[in-house]
């Protein structure tokens, strides 16, 4: 019996006390009153279970302690830029160097071609390959490219290859799938490993960025993961949806500084320090490399967006997965179309997440009856990432508009300046708008509950 009362004892007095420094960890962290509230929620309705969630999901940015490097952006020269938009002024005030103006810019919307693309860039590679990804899969299409990396390794080429732990977790738990390719001589790190301690790694933070770089001067990268849900060497059909961009010129320099800070801190080795990079012209393209994420000393590319938005006079056109934004955005949005703007929403009708479907429901809501013209894509999974700003500004990269791609994971996005370049978007978005349905309102009491306790959670998801 006392044994019995003893440990009840300790177990409610260790639970109160994780719960008391919980909300003293989030008083010292000055965190967003809406994610103290969805804390406080789950704390409340779950304590057992919220509370190590807390500790373990809870985390923005890597404390000093564990941050190996602090990242930031070196600039180049002395940088010109072909115009001077409020949107990268913000990210220089972030000290994110300006736009480069002497950089080529292609999209490419195809699985086939993204595939091409791919397999060109890897074989015409002289001297290194440096592939971070978040999601790679071994399967009949990755094979091939596979077999490429260990072919190209052998003839001298540094190949390089960063994998996010969870993305690409089949790989991580059973990596004698990997022997091959590492036996070739290919490099290989896996971006903060799960199973190795996993509370000092904040398993969280996942690096969600998508950068193919070969030679330090052409980088493709966007939403693309590879694996045959992606891309493909036949012309079929893919799960995804989704776009790469590939770039050359002065631009690509950031990339392979990203890749590098990124590469240190999973392999724990000092960065390689770059030569001054000449100034390489490939263009006249405006282009703005913003990373984002837990490594970051601010958030540049939230400021940056929500300017955007407050700036725009004529669109705003959002293609994303996952929408589920925080008060700020959403408020952002529904003053921008109170002032005219022709704010457009382009979300799949179903996605590969439930719980983000579930969340983005109340958001949706509100701006429909707003007057925002929300659509949903039925052309398979819509992956792509891009906004279009009136006509001299686009962002496209890795970033969701969701709170975990947002505040959480990291990211890399490039802003174009170009008015051709950010038409080409436009362009592509129009297309994707054909394969749409306007989003349907319907009251159903049960569905608007349960959507309206999500966005209560949203901070969460």
């Amino acid at each position: 019996m006392w044994p019995e009362r003893m440990t009840d004892i300790i177990l409610t007095v260790g639970a109160e006390v994780l719960i008391v420094l919980a909300f003293l960890h989030m008083l010292s962290t000055r965190r967003a009153p809406s994610s103290m509230i969805a804390w406080t929620l789950a704390i409340f309705l779950v304590p057992y279970f919220a509370v190590p969630f807390y500790f373990l999901f809870g985390q923005h940015k890597l404390f000093k302690r564990y941050q190996k490097l602090r990242f930031t952006l070196m600039p180049i020269g002395e940088i010109g830029s072909a115009c001077r938009h409020p949107s990268e002024k913000l990210l220089c005030a972030n000290a994110i160097p300006p736009a480069s103006s002497e950089n080529s810019f292609v999209l490419i919307d195809s699985p086939l071609l993204a595939y091409r693309e791919m397999e060109e860039a890897i074989v015409n590679a002289e001297s290194s390959i440096d592939l971070c990804i978040y999601k790679l899969e071994l399967d009949e299409v990755t094979e091939t490219l596979s077999k490429l990396l260990e072919k190209r390794a052998q003839e001298g080429v540094k190949v390089r290859l960063l994998l996010d732990s969870i993305g690409s977790a089949n790989l991580y738990l059973f990596q004698k799938q990997l022997s091959s390719i590492r036996a070739a001589g290919v490099q290989i790190a896996f971006f903060m490993p799960f199973l190795s301690f996993p509370v000092r790694n904040f398993i969280n933070l996942r690096n969600h960025r998508k950068i193919f770089i070969f030679d330090n001067h052409l980088v493709m990268t966007g939403g693309m993961n590879l694996s045959k849900e992606y891309l493909s060497p036949v012309s079929n059909e893919t799960r995804y949806d989704d776009i790469l961009c590939k770039i050359e010129g002065t631009a690509t320099h950031f990339f392979s500084q990203i890749f590098e800070m990124d590469w240190s801190f999973a392999t724990h080795s000092e960065p390689r320090l770059f030569p001054p990079s000449a100034r390489t012209t490939k263009g006249t393209v405006s282009l703005q490399v913003a990373p984002s994420g837990p490594d970051t000393p601010s958030d540049g590319v939230i400021e940056a967006l929500l300017g955007a938005i407050c700036n725009a006079k004529e669109r705003i056109w959002i293609f994303t997965p996952y929408f589920v934004p925080n008060e700020q955005f959403v408020r952002a949005l529904a003053i921008a179309v109170h002032r005219g703007v022709d704010v457009k929403i382009v979300v799949p009708e179903h996605s590969d997440h439930l719980i983000s479907d579930l969340g983005r429901g109340s958001y949706l809501r509100e701006l429909h009856a707003k007057g925002a013209d929300v659509r949903l894509f039925r052309g398979g999974i819509l992956h792509a990432k891009a906004i279009v700003f009136d006509h001299d500004c686009a962002l496209v990269g890795s970033i969701n508009f969701d709170n975990r791609s947002l505040f959480y994971n990291f990211e890399a996005s490039t802003f174009i300046y170009s008015p051709a370049e950010c038409e080409s978007i436009a362009t592509w978005g129009m297309a994707k708008l054909d394969a749409t349905v306007p989003f349907d309102p319907t009251y159903k009491p049960f569905q608007i509950r349960i959507e309206n306790m999500m966005r209560m959670l949203a901070p969460l998801v």
